[in-house]
């Protein structure tokens, strides 16, 4: 994989390991809660009673019992988001926008791996978020599909996102002429010619005898 034209190494640096697990831990109790819903779905329906259930479903809700498999919708979006992940961090990128080299193009990717992986501790908190709504729906509890918490979560990927892409500015930043004027400048000490010294003594010295 490459970042901008130079090659980079896939690392692992400490902050995005702990942003991978918790994000996995994320995933796993969205797995568990859909599993936990289905089976509790699955008794509800048990104790209702397979007559009682045909008449709720001609009369109420025609999809009454397919409808809970729906809820793997949620497990399915888990799998897309880490998905993506792991296709963004091993694909290239242009980066055209940014200056580039070969001495800052692993910080960049560095940056940009840290940001993807933050990005899907957000998601997956907004999935989880819509499958609460969705499974309290299903069991009759009205609840709203409106949530504050999917605006937060959208601003903090939002966030995120600016604030690695102005890591990312910061380090392809070209440095200013004027630094490199002052770099390139070589001191040279000019040394007064020998008649010049000798004619500078004289004056010392008829100084000091005045």
């Amino acid at each position: 994989m490459k970042i901008a034209k130079y090659p980079v190494k896939y690392k692992y640096r400490i902050a995005r390991l702990v942003s991978d697990v918790f994000s996995l831990g994320l995933a796993v109790l969205i797995v568990s809660v859909t599993t936990y819903f289905l089976q509790s779905y699955e008794d509800m329906l048990k104790r209702i009673g397979t007559d009682n259930v045909e008449i709720l479903t001609e009369r109420y809700n025609s999809g009454l019992e397919w409808q809970r498999w729906l809820a793997l919708i949620f497990p399915a979006l888990v799998l897309a988001l880490f998905a993506a992940y792991i296709i963004l961090t091993l694909k290239s990128h242009p980066f055209k926008r940014y200056n580039v080299t070969k001495l800052n193009a692993q910080e960049c990717w560095n940056v940009y791996a840290l940001c993807a992986s933050l990005c899907k501790i957000p998601a997956l908190m907004g999935i989880f978020d819509v499958m609460y709504i969705f499974h309290q729906n299903m069991l009759g509890v009205n609840e709203s599909p409106f949530s504050l918490q999917l605006i937060l979560d959208a601003i903090i990927i939002a966030i995120i996102i600016r604030l690695g892409m102005h890591r990312i500015s910061s380090i392809t930043e070209p440095v200013a002429e004027t630094e490199k004027k002052s770099e390139d400048t070589v001191k040279v000490r000019i040394n007064p010619a020998p008649h010049a010294r000798g004619a500078e003594k004289r004056d010392n010295g008829q100084e000091d005898k005045k």
